[in-house]
């Protein structure tokens, strides 16, 4: 579904990016993980028209879109839900869901409403509380619902577990697990809870310092001890 072939990006004349490559198959979940510093919001920003692409491509179903608008690239199914700021602190959990599906008439908000509800019932007693009220795990769901709201092809998931207690993350990340499972949507997740992350993933890549050092199955970098424990801090069992 999405292609990116040997990008280098960055902000500005700062290059955070070199010669990057990778695929991202449809109806999947494809990690990407590495240090602090890799590139790897860069690259999700790179997706979405936030970052300078010096070079390379992004293919999106066939059509070169690096360079696109970000409402552009949302208008032909692409959802972002960022790291931080993903949630209107000051609006209600159903206004956060409404704000969210501007593109859609009233009964279309309405039935993708209730399929986010669905998925995460846990908000629906939330409904009429500000999104800033919730909980750190509470405000991932509800940003990954209005992530939904959109009726997304891909959806871009980066670093859903900042700041959320070990349990909680694990939670939220099984959940991205559903929106495979159950709704066929294609994930490109960026996670810093590399093994949770793994795990649930079917391709991966390891990105440090701007450069792909691995790709593969996600199980395979699991599985090697000296890239896992290296860049991702991850011990043999």
């Amino acid at each position: 579904m999405l292609s990116i072939r040997n990008l280098s990006a960055g902000y500005g004349r700062l290059q955070v990016l070199f010669d990057v490559s990778l695929e991202v198959p449809a109806k999947g979940i494809t990690v990407v993980v590495g240090p602090n510093g890799a590139g790897k919001t860069t690259l999700l920003n790179s997706i979405m028209g936030n970052a300078t692409v010096f070079s390379g491509d992004v293919v999106f179903e066939g059509v070169k879109i690096q360079g696109i608008l970000p409402y552009k690239a949302a208008r032909m199914g692409i959802s972002y839900v960022p790291q931080m700021g993903n949630v209107f602190s000051d609006l209600t959990v159903m206004e956060n869901l409404h704000m969210a599906g501007y593109m859609l008439s009233s009964g279309e908000v309405k039935d993708k409403a209730a399929q986010v509800i669905g998925m995460f019932p846990v908000l629906k007693n939330f409904m009429h509380r500000k999104a800033g009220t919730l909980s750190g795990g509470e405000r991932r769901m509800l940003a990954i619902g209005m992530g939904l709201m959109r009726k997304p092809k891909l959806m871009l998931l980066d670093e859903l577990s900042t700041d959320l207690a070990p349990i909680i993350a694990k939670r939220v990340i099984t959940e991205v697990a559903r929106l495979r499972d159950e709704l066929g949507i294609t994930i490109l997740l960026v996670e810093q809870m590399a093994k949770r992350a793994l795990e649930i993933g079917d391709t991966a890549y390891l990105l440090v310092s701007g450069d792909i050092r691995f790709e593969g199955k996600a199980t395979e970098l699991l599985r090697d001890p000296e890239l896992s424990k290296l860049y991702l801090g991850i011990k043999e069992a």
